[in-house]
């Protein structure tokens, strides 16, 4: 350990910043992750460019709302860590509009719903889709809405990656870039997100079907670019169960597409993880055929 490392941080912002510069670690970075707390949030470091954790780090399960956590993972890991928050349990969710794959700015306007981005809080993503983030209405709880709303738009309820983060597209570094006021002082989630995101049928009729987390053309992007780095575990399972769910299919069929699927991914999982994750997507369709659902 070296004396820097050794020696106690002062829980001071200013000085925290002014010892991190001491150490080569951009300003730009610590200074908005010790903003962050200041909010309220648990900050977790990336590795740089990239939405995956550092090699032997524990990703957001590390994150935390001490500076001094949070000084001592800036100098021991690389000088401009992405950095990201935890959405859980803070009253916050995230709309992350996608517009590579799919365009998901729009599907919304083809499904009737706009967003003034200019009163919003928000933020611009690598690949230019959007964060927008908001505030949870009372009497509804996060772990009650649905993830994936539409073509290219998710509602995020866990954790984000956030400016000044940035990414490799094509080889040249992007940035997220920060728009708007304080993420804590972000709107409230207008009606119609609220509705769609509860799932609250349209036509007066209850809904009783289970809605998949992942719509078609979502799958079928898996099939052409692999499994995303970050939910690359959910992805699969759900990919794997939605095949599982065809009768009469061959199981061993569906594990060598998924096989597939995960070998064009940026971030192959290993074979002992598509092993763990195939065999509970399978055991989990077991167990509904067995109880006469699909």
């Amino acid at each position: 350990m070296s004396e820097t490392q050794k020696k106690p941080l002062n829980t001071n912002l200013q000085a925290n910043v002014q010892e991190t510069q001491n150490n080569f670690i951009s300003s730009d970075f610590i200074i908005k992750s010790h903003e962050l707390i200041e909010q309220g949030y648990k900050v977790y470091l990336l590795a740089q460019g990239t939405n995956t954790p550092y090699k032997g780090s524990r990703g957001h399960l590390d994150a935390t709302a001490n500076v001094r956590e949070l000084t001592n993972m800036f100098l021991k890991y690389e000088t401009n860590s992405n950095i990201g928050i935890i959405l859980k349990d803070t009253g916050l969710v995230v709309l992350d509009i996608d517009k590579h794959s799919t365009n998901g700015f729009q599907s919304l306007i083809q499904s009737g719903h706009t967003l003034n981005l200019d009163n919003e809080t928000w933020e611009m993503t690598p690949r230019s889709g959007a964060h927008v983030f908001f505030k949870i209405p009372d009497g509804v709880k996060a772990d009650e809405l649905k993830h994936d709303l539409m073509a290219g738009v998710e509602l995020l309820t866990d954790k984000v990656t956030v400016a000044p983060s940035i990414k490799l597209v094509d080889g040249i570094e992007a940035e997220y870039k920060h728009f708007g006021g304080d993420i804590s002082q972000c709107s409230v989630m207008p009606d119609w997100l609220v509705k769609m995101a509860t799932n609250v049928a349209t036509n007066g009729n209850k809904q009783n079907k289970r809605v998949p987390r992942y719509s078609i053309d979502q799958r079928i992007n898996m099939m052409i670019n692999g499994f995303d780095v970050g939910e690359r575990n959910n992805q699969m399972m759900s990919f794997a169960g939605w095949l599982l769910s065809i009768r009469n299919i061959d199981p061993n069929l569906v594990y060598e597409l998924v096989q597939k699927i995960n070998s064009y991914s940026a971030l192959p999982l290993p074979d002992t993880e598509v092993n763990s994750v195939f065999r509970s997507a399978y055991n989990r369709q077991v167990k509904r055929a067995s109880m006469g659902g699909r």
